[in-house]
């Protein structure tokens, strides 16, 4: 179990590395999907999704990308609200 401790730890370096390898490639998926290069079925889908929401708790998991995250949603809550003022 040593071998998968840094899984588990959003301390260390590979743990980032990892799920942010693992979300890069589900993004790239959902891309690829929606631009209908490859095809996959709905339970494929369905798993890649789900794939990737638990990349990104994992990630939102360690302090600096979760500092990040939250940074970047509060800046884009100032931008939008504006927004909708408009329409």
């Amino acid at each position: 179990m040593k071998l998968f401790s840094a899984f588990h730890n959003p301390s260390t370096k590979k743990y980032t590395i990892y799920y942010t390898v693992v979300l890069t490639v589900v993004t790239g998926t959902v891309l690829f999907t929606t631009m209908q290069l490859i095809h996959t079925t709905y339970i494929q889908n369905t798993m890649t999704f789900f794939e990737g929401f638990f990349s990104l708790f994992m990630l939102s998991r360690n302090s600096t990308v979760g500092n990040a995250l939250l940074a970047h949603l509060s800046a884009v809550k100032g931008v939008v609200k504006p927004l909708l003022l408009f329409s």
